[in-house]
């Protein structure tokens, strides 16, 4: 009997009658024969409302402290879901991170998965259960709970499909798939039935909210399917699969990310580049496109993680590693993703000509073999995505 694992985000599961669809999809899917192993994110804006909590009681809360708090949510999901199977007439068990066996490195708040034991969801499933697992959340080895960060529940489901040896892995969640934009921005965005797996982490990188890059790189790692379904709409023929082998032609997308900020560096020298980067990664910090000159570096990273940023490099100035930083939040990624991209000289031009006529000025600009990207200022941002859409868009004809 095969197994499938599904993912259902915070708005598919928002609403106590939500619960209940989502509940008869998955009987549905149980009657076919198959094992099932459910991922739930927290429901709707429960994770929001639980850091305004916090913020509201604490003004430094610790980490850990959050970590605890955040679980929460995913637990209240998880176990009405298995309330609701149960009423259904399917047996199931709600478990979280730690009851699954999700081992994750010590980093509070934006942990990594390090293993999966799964020997209480291996034992559920040969009972005939349907296992609902919290997303986002897993234990470190010092039995300390963590949370995984952005994209949390997709980067659990795949990282279980994996474990399981999974057939397939559905992330349900409040979007058709993936497009060549964001659709609830541009109206001309294209969709895409299907998408490799470096198409898919390059735009999930630059912004793509549809699935994590950590979430994705699992994904080609182990060679797990996944498909991103609308899980709102009955037509479940819809779907986005994202495999490898697939040679992308004609396939491109454009990414805006407004919760990236651009950071500039200026080293002690330029031989410590490293223990800057070093630290960075030690922190599950992101530093995306970084550009070197001289002693200088610039990236962009997520606004969430400047706090831990600003100690790393506190830590680096007193050693004598770092002379300064400057956070330029007014600064935000626009980035083209395309196979295309690094043949030649011609479309940086033609890009960086476009945004100029258009007054829209570029404060950086960084190349890698799948993509462009430029700084503009966040107020330009969805202009500076009509019109690089709109380019990509003549480029295919």
């Amino acid at each position: 009997m095969s197994i499938w694992v599904q993912k259902y985000g915070g708005t598919s599961v928002g609403t106590p009658e939500r619960i209940k669809q989502v509940a008869k999809r998955i009987a549905k899917t149980h009657e076919s024969g198959k094992k099932l192993v459910v991922v739930v994110s927290a429901m709707g804006c429960t994770t929001d409302d639980l850091l305004k909590l916090a913020a509201d009681i604490s003004s430094k809360p610790e980490p850990r402290e959050i970590d605890m708090l955040l679980t929460a949510g995913e637990r209240i999901s998880m176990a009405l879901l298995s309330m609701a199977l149960e009423d259904l007439g399917v047996h199931a068990i709600s478990l979280t991170g730690s009851q699954s066996g999700i081992i994750t490195d010590g980093s509070h708040r934006r942990a990594k998965i390090k293993k999966i034991l799964g020997d209480r969801v291996r034992s559920s499933l040969d009972q005939g259960k349907v296992v609902i697992v919290a997303g986002f959340q897993g234990v470190s080895e010092a039995k300390e709970i963590t949370t995984l960060g952005r994209g949390g529940s997709d980067t659990t489901a795949v990282a279980l499909a994996a474990a399981l040896g999974a057939e397939q892995c559905e992330i349900y969640t409040d979007v058709d798939g993936v497009y060549s934009t964001d659709p609830n921005l541009i109206a001309s965005a294209k969709f895409y039935t299907n998408v490799s797996y470096d198409f898919m982490i390059e735009m999930s990188m630059r912004g793509a909210g549809v699935l994590h890059p950590r979430c994705v790189g699992l994904a080609k790692k182990y060679k797990v399917p996944v498909s991103v379904i609308n899980s709102l709409k009955e037509n479940r023929e819809k779907k986005t699969v994202i495999t490898e082998n697939m040679e992308d032609v004609g396939i491109a997308g454009v990414t805006g990310d407004d919760e990236q900020v651009l950071v500039h560096i200026e080293l002690a020298r330029p031989t410590v580049f490293s223990a800057l980067f070093d630290s960075m990664k030690d922190s599950n910090l992101q530093a995306l496109s970084p550009i070197y000159f001289g002693k200088n570096v610039l990236f962009f990273t997520n606004q969430e993680g400047i706090p831990v940023l600003k100690k790393i490099v506190s830590k680096l100035q007193a050693d004598g590693f770092i002379d300064s930083i400057k956070i330029q939040d007014e600064i935000v990624p626009v980035s083209i993703v395309s196979n295309t991209v690094a043949q030649g000289g011609e479309m940086v031009s033609k890009i960086l000509s476009l945004l100029a006529e258009n007054h829209i000025p570029v404060t950086v600009s960084m190349t890698s073999p799948l993509s462009l990207c430029v700084g503009v200022q966040r107020t330009k941002m969805k202009d500076a995505l009509e019109i690089l859409h709109a380019e990509i868009n003549d480029r295919s004809r």
